[in-house]
C-alpha cells in the first residue's frame, strides 16, 4: 500500500475512535441514568474507571515500548477486542445494575487506555517515513466527535439509550478494520529496547514530571468546566438548549486550530507553543469564572481555540522529541495519565463543591489551581530544536 494512503487511514482511525469515545463518555450519564443509576453513583463509576486506567496505561505502554510481545498496533487491537465483549453483553442482554456498572466501567477504562496508544501510533508512523500531519488527523477526530454527539442525542430519543453500546461497538469494529490496513512497523525505527519503567521516565526527566503535574492541575479546571457547564449556564439564567449550543461551539472551535497546528509547529518552537497554550488555559478558566452573561461566556470559551486545541497536537510532537524513542509510548501514556487525574479530581471535587457550596466557589478554586498548574507547566517545558520537529512534521 502507498504511504500516502496510510495518512488517510490514520485520519479515519482518529475520527472513528473519537466517535466511539463520544458515545461512551459524552453519553455516559444519559445511558446510566436510564439504567437506574443516580448522579452520585455515575460520578463514582466514572472516577473509578478513570483511576484504573491510570494504573493500566503504564503497563500497556511499557509492554508496547518493549516491542517484544506485541507492537503498538498490537496493543491497540487487543484493547479494541477487549472492549467489544462488554459492548455486546450490554447490547444483547439486560443485566442487573451491578453487572452494568462493571461492564460500563470496563468500557470507559479500555477507551481511555486507547488514547496514548493512538497518539503513539501516529508518531510511530511518522518515524517510519509516513508523511502524516498529526494536527490534521486530530482535527478530523474532533470534527467527527462533534458530529457524532450532535446526532446521537436524537438517535437515543428514536431508539432509546440501548442504541449507545450498539453504535459504539460498531465503531470499534470499524477501528479494527482500519487497523488491518496498516503494516507492522519497523521495530528498529519505531521502538528500541526498553530501559526502565514508567516511573523511571519521571525520575530521569524531572522537568517532564513537572509538566505532567502542571497538566493535571490545569485539567482539573478544564474538566470541571466541561462536566458542570449546565451549572455555569444556570448561574446566568440559561438551560439545556444553551448547553447543546455551547458544546457544539467549543468542539467546532478546535478543528481549524488543529488543522493549522502542524504548520505552526514547523515555524515555531513546539515548547513555546505549549507554554502559550498553558497561559490561555488560565485565561479561559478565569474568563468563565467572571462571565456574567452568555456573551461573555462565549468569549471566554473562545480561548479553547488557542489552549486545548493546539495543546492536543503540540504535546504529541513535544513528547516525541523530549524523550528517547524507547520511552515514547510511556511518555504519551504519562501525558494521558496527567489529563485523566485532572478529569477525576475535577469531577469528584467539583461535585462536592457544588453540593456543599456553589458554582462560583468551584470556579474560583479551580481557576487558582489552573494558575498553579500553569506555573508547573511553564517550568516543565523544554525548548525543542526546530530541526527535530521539522523531521517529524
Amino acid at each position: 500500500m502507498k504511504k500516502d494512503n496510510l495518512v488517510y487511514f490514520y485520519g479515519a482511525l482518529q475520527g472513528t475512535y473519537w466517535m466511539s469515545y463520544g458515545c461512551i463518555a459524552s453519553f455516559a450519564a444519559v445511558y446510566l441514568l436510564d439504567q437506574g443509576f443516580n448522579d452520585g453513583s455515575i460520578g463514582l463509576l466514572i472516577a473509578i474507571s478513570s483511576f484504573l486506567s491510570v494504573l493500566l496505561q503504564p503497563i500497556i505502554a511499557s509492554a508496547a515500548d518493549k516491542g517484544t510481545r506485541f507492537t503498538v498496533k498490537g496493543a491497540f487491537v487487543i484493547l479494541c477486542l477487549a472492549q467489544i465483549v462488554p459492548f455486546v453483553l450490554l447490547s444483547v442482554f439486560s443485566p442487573p445494575m451491578i453487572i452494568v456498572a462493571v461492564l460500563y466501567g470496563l468500557i470507559i477504562l479500555l477507551g481511555l487506555s486507547m488514547q496514548p496508544i493512538l497518539s503513539a501510533f501516529g508518531m510511530q508512523l511518522i518515524q517510519n517515513g509516513i508523511p502524516l500531519n498529526f494536527g490534521v488527523a486530530r482535527g478530523i477526530g474532533s470534527f467527527a466527535y462533534s458530529v457524532l454527539t450532535f446526532f446521537l442525542g436524537t438517535l437515543t430519543v428514536l431508539f432509546s439509550t440501548k442504541c449507545i453500546p450498539v453504535i459504539a461497538c460498531g465503531l470499534i469494529v470499524v477501528v479494527l478494520l482500519i487497523l488491518k490496513q496498516f503494516p507492522e512497523m519497523d521495530s528498529q525505527k519505531s521502538v528500541n529496547p526498553i530501559q526502565g519503567g514508567t516511573l523511571t521516565v519521571l525520575k530521569s526527566n524531572p522537568r517532564f514530571a513537572l509538566l505532567v503535574l502542571g497538566i493535571a492541575c490545569i485539567f482539573i479546571s478544564h474538566s470541571a468546566i466541561n462536566n458542570y457547564m449546565i451549572h455555569i449556564l444556570k448561574r446566568i439564567g440559561k438551560g439545556n438548549e444553551a448547553l447543546g449550543q455551547i458544546m457544539a461551539f467549543t468542539a467546532l472551535l478546535e478543528v481549524p486550530t488543529m488543522l493549522l497546528c502542524t504548520k505552526i509547529i514547523r515555524k515555531w518552537d513546539c515548547g513555546k507553543l505549549l507554554q502559550v497554550t498553558a497561559i490561555f488555559f488560565v485565561f479561559k478558566a478565569v474568563g468563565v469564572t467572571l462571565a456574567s452573561n452568555i456573551s461573555l461566556l462565549y468569549i471566554a470559551l473562545s480561548f479553547q481555540a488557542i489552549s486545548f486545541a493546539p495543546f492536543t497536537a503540540a504535546i504529541v510532537y513535544y513528547v516525541s522529541t523530549a524523550l528517547e524513542k524507547h520511552d515514547q509510548v510511556k511518555g504519551q501514556s504519562l501525558i494521558t495519565i496527567g489529563i485523566t487525574i485532572g478529569n477525576i479530581l475535577g469531577s469528584l471535587v467539583g461535585g462536592y463543591l457544588l453540593q456543599f457550596f456553589n458554582v462560583g466557589v468551584m470556579l474560583w478554586l479551580f481557576s487558582a489551581l489552573c494558575i498553579i498548574g500553569m506555573v508547573f507547566f511553564l517550568m516543565g517545558v523544554n525548548r525543542t530544536p526546530r530541526e527535530d520537529i521539522a523531521c517529524q512534521v
